[in-house]
């Protein structure tokens, strides 16, 4: 006949039981995902994102491959949630973001204007698939000192925040004040002529 155990010892095996738990759950949570989980310069989830140059502001048309309902923001951006720096859609395909150069963390570098915008499915977190572009815009005088030579890039990078955005992963670039990053016709940086 097996025994019957007392509250005492019920209590002591739950208790036991639970703290089994609870070091299994801060084992996970002490866990450092970084080496397990890489962000990444993902090159699928849209069709092309497209920039155009202009002489206040730059104007960012992106169109995703699917239905999306993620958020679009330039770096920095994130937690204010403001327009015209953030937008977060229900749903859809085809997206604007109209960036005044003084505004949503535009860097300026001499006749240079920079930001980095972030394509992000999940609303909240940075996960693989994900991705982020380096947006220039660059104005120059001609020689001859009264027209002015535009330039315009759209690189792909690493969505991750820590990463080196320095590294770029693609790459396009137009002299004029327009141009479009699709990357099914893109060569990536290690791809052969």
């Amino acid at each position: 006949m097996k025994k019957r155990k007392t509250s005492v010892e019920v209590e002591r095996h739950s208790m036991n039981l639970i703290g089994k738990w609870e070091r299994r759950t801060e084992e996970i949570w002490e866990h450092d995902l970084s080496t397990d989980m890489q962000i990444g310069a993902s090159t699928e989830g849209y069709e092309r994102v497209g920039l155009n140059c202009e002489e206040d502001r730059m104007i960012v048309q992106v169109e995703t491959s699917k239905d999306f309902s993620g958020v679009i923001y330039t770096q920095g951006s994130f937690h204010s949630r403001q327009l015209p720096c953030f937008i977060d859609p229900d749903r859809g395909g085809n997206f604007t973001l109209t960036i005044p150069f003084n505004k949503c963390g535009i860097k300026k570098e001499g006749d240079r204007y920079k930001n980095i915008l972030v394509l992000q499915h999940d609303d909240e977190l940075i996960i693989p698939g994900d991705a982020a572009f380096v947006l220039e815009c660059e104005s120059q005088l001609k020689s001859n000192q009264v027209e002015r030579e535009i330039k315009s890039s759209i690189s792909l990078v690493d969505a991750d925040p820590g990463r080196d955005k320095s590294k770029r992963f693609g790459y396009a670039a137009s002299y004029t004040k327009e141009v479009v990053f699709a990357p099914k016709s893109i060569l990536r940086v290690n791809d052969e002529l």
